[in-house]
């Protein structure tokens, strides 16, 4: 890619600073603000529209070619005790998840430019291996003769005994299957007696490999799990070996303990303990996956923090990456009299574009508009540089459906590829779900007009942020003055935000709540707050926030309509220890909160469905949703990039069994979908061929209006596909009238009765 960037936050007030973080393959770009009013390109639609701001960080900028460095690992500052001059055994469980991909470190302390120090990996073939390192150039080590396997837990234990000139490997599978070597030991008389040693940091999950400025770079990423790793400054014997893979080895009187890293605590943190008494204590880069099983998992308990023991392990990926780290190209000061909205800097060279959206949010002692736009933030972290066209389980789907899409073809697609960028979505190199989100990265499909290409017969449609500048537009077109506010706002500062407004407008898909959120909208609207939400498949996944690192936000999937499900015994999340999965699973359905909840979803195709009114819509209780809509039938007409119809994509159901108020009312469904569109897997209990939108009467979209007590209320549309609608006609259509008749009454301090 000629140019993209990132910035280090994704709101700010007035006053407050954003810094940008910019590579260019050229030796100049330029950089300009603009507001974002509408990104969708689509002929039938308005058009792209962006105002140009005037601020001092608009101009030219010096071009820097600026590179990620993916991969986690473990990092342990260099102390004398860690480079034994004598003998020393390292001790470790792992579970390799890609053999055969290359050599991958286990626990190194190497430097390559002096050929000194001592390293623990895998090789190319997935053998274990221990390597001593003399500055004259000589190179000893020892290699297992049989490749570990992937997914099995091994016990591996590397042994220089200096005295005798040997260098041992010992190797122990978990399983003792008949027919295979449960135990494998390799030896190998050396020709120095000692080794050299050297000042770099001690690797867990890799191999230093070299330093720029304060910046560690390591290579040769271990991806799997590792285990406790131990170390001591002597050479166990073989039963004492056998009795510290079984774990009855006593450390109490062991006074040539160097270190035991327990990874079953501070499972919150970046910190790895070491609990021999010498402190010498490391932290974890890169995001590795916390809270997983370990070798002593009995699957007796499921909850890391009842049995820590059973899950002190970490699991690495070589396509981690929590912060990119990049540059500071230039710092944005927000401007005093700059509006609350959606904003970027737009960022040129050589013809090709970028930009990087910021939300500016409302001065806390200077809010006077009524209404307020939720921007899903968090949802768009969790779908960051997606890429599930190259998910094989999508690719089948879509291939069901009659769609194969060329993957990656694009220079942003190939950038993802290439580079290792995924998110929530995704899955690791090894195949293993990714249950972290981090915003310190280029977030390339989070752009004003990016497009789905796995949506509507593979040609690709508006989500995320492009779909919610739909309503950014519409409310600029109906004369509304409003905030914008974001989830990462509504999370930190709770009611106090929300409470100054009379309506708040979710946007199109707002997937990610954490508790804090779902609670303080719930006390907002029992103290006769107004919602307006404006999408489907809300409220759906638990969501974390690292309370460290609120950069950061973690999901584990299990039973739920997703691209992967968490491992057995993993489904709690480490950084705030709560259950993960559904919301519905912790009793918290989207129907208890605002009437409706996921029930289907389609997006293969390009005809979605029009909703037609219900007999509660003639209640006098909700004329005013309906003054001025004429006909039966809503949104039967063109939507912008999903084809035709208001109901599609993803869309949720009224269930009074699951919560819906039983004073809600029914105002209007979408069921005529077809064969594309199917029901949520989380409701299905037997396989059958009865799921899709022609034999499932539960795959339809509801329309929802209830109150809450003091004067809220709620007012629910039950589809993504609702703000593609809105600019038909010139914004004269159904969709348009009713949003803006449910908008006035919301925002106004009229009475509902």
């Amino acid at each position: 890619m000629e140019i993209l960037g990132y910035s280090d936050k994704l709101t700010a007030q007035p006053g407050e600073s954003i810094s940008f973080m910019v590579s260019c393959q050229s030796p100049k770009y330029g950089a300009q603000l603009v507001r974002l009013i509408h990104g969708d390109k689509d002929e039938k639609g308005p058009g792209f529209k962006e105002e140009l701001i005037d601020c001092e960080s608009n101009g030219e900028y010096e071009g820097i070619l600026q590179q990620l460095h993916p991969g986690s690992y473990a990092i342990v500052p260099d102390d004398v005790r860690l480079s034994p001059t004598g003998s020393f055994t390292i001790h470790t469980w792992v579970y390799p998840t890609r053999i055969g991909t290359g050599v991958q470190g286990i626990l190194t302390k190497w430097d390559d430019s002096i050929n000194a120090g001592y390293a623990v990996y895998l090789d190319e073939s997935g053998r274990p291996t221990l390597s001593l390192g003399h500055s004259g150039g000589t190179t000893e080590k020892v290699v297992s003769n049989v490749p570990l396997r992937d997914n099995k837990w091994y016990s591996v234990t590397a042994v220089y005994d200096s005295a005798n000139r040997e260098i041992s490997i010992y190797q122990n599978s978990l399983e003792n299957w008949p027919y295979t070597n449960s135990l494998v030991i390799s030896r190998k008389n050396v020709s120095i007696n000692k080794f050299d040693t050297n000042h770099k940091d001690l690797i867990i999950a890799g191999f230093w490999s070299a330093q720029t400025g304060s910046t560690t770079r390591i290579r040769d990423h271990f991806n799997g799990k590792i285990e406790n790793p131990t170390m001591f400054n002597r050479a166990l014997k073989v039963d004492e070996i056998e009795t510290l893979r079984n774990g009855k080895f006593i450390l109490t009187n062991e006074t040539h303990l160097i270190a035991l890293w327990d990874f079953g605590r501070r499972f919150d943190s970046q910190m790895i303990e070491d609990i021999s008494g010498n402190r010498l204590h490391g932290s974890v880069i890169n995001m590795p996956t916390r809270s997983v099983t370990s070798h002593r998992w009995t699957g007796r308990e499921i909850d890391f923090k009842k049995v820590p023991s059973e899950y002190a392990a970490i699991y690495f990926h070589d396509d981690d990456l929590e912060d990119a780290g990049w540059k500071i190209d230039f710092t944005y000061i927000v401007g005093e009299s700059v509006r609350s909205g959606i904003y970027a800097f737009k960022v040129t060279s050589n013809e090709e574009i970028d930009y990087m959206p910021f939300v500016v949010t409302p001065k806390r002692d200077r809010i006077t508009n009524k209404i307020a736009l939720l921007l899903g933030t968090y949802t768009f972290m969790a779908y960051s540089n997606e890429h599930l066209a190259s998910n094989p389980v999508l690719q089948e789907y879509l291939k069901g459906a009659g769609i194969e899409l060329e993957y990656p073809s694009n220079p942003r697609e190939k950038y993802l590829m290439e580079n290792q960028l995924g998110g929530l979505y995704d899955l690791h190199s090894d195949g293993s779900g990714i249950c972290y989100a981090s915003r310190l990265k280029p977030i390339l499909n989070m752009r004003p007009s990016n497009i789905q290409r796995t949506v509507g017969k593979g040609r690709g449609a508006p989500v995320l942020l492009t779909a919610d500048l739909h309503q950014i537009d519409w409310l600029e077109a109906k004369g509304y003055e409003f905030d914008v506010i974001t989830d990462e706002d509504l999370h930190r500062e709770g009611k106090a935000l929300i409470s100054h407004y009379n309506v708040i407008m979710s946007d199109a898909h707002p997937e990610y709540w954490t508790d804090n959120m779902l609670d303080n909208l719930e006390s907002y609207l029992n103290d006769g707050g107004r919602f307006m939400y404006m999408g489907g498949n809300g409220f759906y996944w638990v969501t974390s926030v690292d309370p460290e690192r609120p950069h950061i936000i973690e999901i584990r999937r299990w039973k739920g309509t997703g691209s992967w499900e968490a491992n057995p015994g993993e489904f709690y999340h480490s950084t705030t220890g709560e259950l993960g999965g559904l919301w519905r699973h912790r009793g918290r359905e989207p129907q208890k909160l605002v009437g409706i909840g996921m029930t289907g979803q389609g997006g293969s195709g390009i005809v979605n469905a029009a909703y037609r009114r219900q007999p509660d819509s003639y209640e006098a209780r909700v004329a005013f949703i309906f003054e001025g809509v004429d006909s039966g039938l809503i949104g039967d007409f063109e939507s912008l990039g999903f084809g035709w119809g208001a109901a599609g994509y993803e869309f949720d159901r009224l269930d009074f069994g699951l919560g819906s108020p039983p004073h809600a009312l029914l105002l209007a469904t979408a069921s005529e979908f077809d064969d594309n569109f199917h029901h949520v897997v989380e409701e299905v209990y037997h396989m059958d061929s009865s799921q899709t939108g022609t034999s499932n009467p539960l795959v339809r979209a509801d329309m929802v209006f209830f109150e809450y007590p003091n004067e809220g209320a709620v007012f629910s549309t039950g589809s993504i596909v609702w703000s593609a609608c809105l600019s038909y006609n010139n914004y004269d259509n159904s969709v348009s009238k009713i949003t803006d008749n449910v908008l006035k009454k919301f925002s106004s301090d009229d009475a509902f009765s």
